[in-house]
């Protein structure tokens, strides 16, 4: 059906075809800021302004985009044309590393033109393009207030992981922190596989968007700058808190489906007063666990995902 599609596109210049940077990057970049007007992060919108001004430059601006932009302003898939105008957009990304995992992304039909397949038909391009790419699971993120979109998803073979909430304090937030009442301590060296067994119980599909769960993460031989500390109760695991600094300050929370929403507001306190608040702190956690201790220590939710593959292989 989808080579049907767009051997029809090619010769009548409207509906699916398969997106061209070099001409289509502009008004990619004004559908992807009418759609997601007021979800883009500050980077996203970065890039889609710069996305706009360079593809408004012609054969100049994409030879620069290629210089200067990342690879997700020039990603594979698919546009809807009509008109003259790209009223579609649905694009494809190899997750760098993982050449068997690829992301669907920035799926975004113009509100006039919906309601008319249009989208149905751009992720079935994309799902035959990424299979033809050698991909074996493909993934996306949806807003979990979005259950059409979710609907529609699920109606095209892909399943719901998780839903994680994305977590933001500003540098400088002045909160007053409570000491811990559970005892932390920097993980010892034989101790870091309890901490993977621990992250492969409670996130299977992974720690970071989009890349699959690594025990490289965990292991002291490829720290990387992360330092790690657990909390214990006798034998048992309560939870493990680890912090990735660099410009901004990344943090890991783990906890047992036991431990969820008690040991959370330990290991934030903990946490922070380990980085002193002179940067700019971000967690991803499950949505709707320990919601009122990061409210408490300043956070503020930004968004709420959910993760979902549809896999392609065998």
């Amino acid at each position: 059906m989808t080579a049907g599609l767009l051997a029809q596109d090619s010769a009548s210049s409207s509906g699916l075809r398969p997106v061209d940077s070099r001409r289509d990057m502009a008004q990619v970049a004004d559908l992807i800021e009418e759609v997601f007007r007021g979800e883009l992060d500050p980077l996203g919108r970065r890039m889609v302004r710069e996305m706009r001004v360079m593809g408004k430059a012609g054969w100049v601006g994409w030879g620069l985009s290629r210089l200067l932009l990342p690879p997700a302003a020039r990603p594979q898939g698919f546009v809807w044309e009509e008109d003259g105008r790209v009223v579609g957009n649905a694009s494809l990304l190899a997750v760098t590393g993982f050449p068997e995992r690829w992301v669907l992304a920035n799926v975004a039909v113009s509100p006039a033109h919906r309601r008319r397949g249009i989208g149905g038909h751009m992720v079935e391009a994309a799902i035959d393009l990424a299979r033809r790419r050698g991909a074996i699971a493909l993934y996306l993120q949806v807003e979990r207030d979005n259950p059409a979109a979710q609907l529609l998803y699920q109606r095209l073979g892909f399943e719901q992981l998780t839903t994680r909430t994305s977590w933001r304090r500003p540098p400088g937030s002045a909160r007053e922190l409570a000491s811990p009442r559970s005892v932390i301590r920097p993980r010892r060296r034989g101790e870091w596989e309890r901490q993977w067994e621990l992250a492969a119980a409670v996130f299977p599909e992974g720690l970071f968007w989009p890349y699959p769960l690594d025990s490289g993460f965990f292991q002291p031989v490829r720290a990387g700058g992360r330092r790690h500390w657990l909390c214990w109760d006798g034998d048992r695991l309560l939870g493990s808190l680890t912090i990735r600094e660099s410009s901004s300050v990344r943090m890991v929370i783990l906890a047992p489906p036991e431990a969820q929403g008690e040991i959370e507001r330990d290991l934030l306190s903990f946490g922070l007063s380990m980085t002193r608040g002179r940067k700019p702190v971000a967690i991803d956690y499950l949505a709707d666990v320990a919601a009122e201790p990061l409210q408490e220590h300043g956070f503020r939710a930004e968004r709420t995902l959910t993760w979902m593959r549809r896999w392609l292989g065998e």
